[in-house]
């Protein structure tokens, strides 16, 4: 009979601290490569620099989408997919375009509970975060997930 081992942190919460989205359209974090197959559960938002935008007619908003490139290939050629989730708008504590305080979103591709599992990431992909089309705003991006039980972690 086989002893299978849990390790507590299959089912624990990290943080994927992904910096700072730069000021300008189209502005990035930091990018992330997914160590082992994980689960990202939710995107918090904290704008430090207000914006000149207007998002569903809220000024001075940011709008920030989550991006993950994943190869999608069963043979040796790579073939890449690109997934956007979003776009989610940041700057306030519940109320977006304000500095301080923080949104914060699940991230899902799905309306209601059905995506509340987690959006699936394999081992190897990608993942940042960009900006809309906004001169000035910057705003801090955090991600956070969990290692899918079971997954292989390569050391």
């Amino acid at each position: 009979m086989a002893l299978i081992v849990k390790n507590p942190g299959d089912f624990s919460r990290s943080d994927i601290n992904l910096g700072v989205v730069a000021a300008g359209s189209g502005g990035q974090t930091s990018k992330f490569v997914a160590f082992a197959n994980c689960l990202l559960f939710g995107l918090t938002l904290y704008q430090q620099t207000l914006g000149t935008s207007t998002y569903n007619g809220t000024a001075s908003g940011q709008q920030i989408s989550v991006i993950v490139i994943q190869n999608t290939s069963t043979t040796t050629a790579v073939q890449l997919s690109t997934t956007t989730i979003g776009p989610f708008l940041a700057g306030g504590q519940g109320t977006v375009a304000q500095v301080g305080g923080s949104n914060q979103y699940a991230v899902n591709t799905t309306t209601g509970v059905a995506g509340q599992g987690g959006l699936f990431v394999q081992e190897g992909s990608l993942v940042y975060c960009v900006s809309g089309t906004d001169a000035t705003a910057v705003t801090a991006v955090s991600l956070d997930y969990q290692i899918q039980p079971f997954a292989p972690v390569v050391a």
